[in-house]
């Protein structure tokens, strides 16, 4: 079984990486997926972040079973090409959860056949946006992210 793993990771953490370690545990292969959205500024450029999560991924053991990619095609779309049927989504609260509850809803109506599965990340308080801004600031982020910027 395959499955996706995608977000903007613009800044992938160590939470974004709690979450594929137990991806890892349940599926054959994870695509980790960097969705572009054309209407977003993305703070740092998407090979960079590809080349980023790749570290983490090799450092862990999972480059047999974890494809980065990046794609600007809907998640249900990248996931039927690649033959996935389970789009893995990281939740840290329940604001998180209503608004994935409304995203698996809409990619079940693209195609019932997928299915969408919610994973709890470690150290829920953290989110890209936070780390970028103790980044912007001067503070040391290495304690939130799994690779040296």
């Amino acid at each position: 079984m395959n499955a996706v793993y995608a977000g903007s990771f613009d800044m992938f953490t160590k939470g974004h990486l709690s979450v594929l370690d137990q991806a890892v545990e349940m599926f054959d292969k994870v695509y980790v997926v960097i969705a572009i959205n054309p209407n977003k500024k993305r703070r740092f450029e998407v090979g960079y972040m590809i080349e980023k999560i790749n570290e983490a991924v090799e450092a862990r053991g999972y480059a047999d079973k974890v494809e980065v990619v990046s794609s600007d095609a809907l998640v249900v779309r990248f996931a039927q090409e690649n033959d996935c049927r389970y789009l893995i989504r990281g939740l840290r609260n329940s604001t998180d959860y209503a608004y994935e509850e409304n995203m698996a809803l809409i990619n079940t109506a693209l195609d019932k056949h997928i299915k969408t599965i919610y994973l709890r990340a470690k150290d829920a308080a953290i989110s890209s946006s936070m780390v970028y801004e103790l980044y912007l600031h001067g503070e040391d982020v290495s304690s939130y992210l799994p690779y040296e910027l």
